[in-house]
């Protein structure tokens, strides 16, 4: 599914894993250093559930399925 995400956006960018404490912070920063106003991550809880994450950087609207 990541793959098939990454090849619809030709523009995006990957990267490492973020750790899970100052977890919006690193985003910020990530997004700073690109110069990119749009997110889109995968959030793991658990082990078991898996969120996906869509905001507009750095006031827009987020959104989480």
């Amino acid at each position: 599914m990541v793959e098939d995400l990454e090849g619809l956006l030709p523009h995006g960018k990957k990267e490492a894993k973020v750790e899970k404490q100052d977890k919006w912070e690193d985003i910020e920063d990530l997004c700073m250093s690109h110069t990119c106003s749009n997110v889109l991550f995968f959030e793991a809880k658990r082990k078991k559930d898996l969120y996906l994450w869509l905001a507009k950087y750095p006031d827009g609207p987020s959104i989480k399925f």
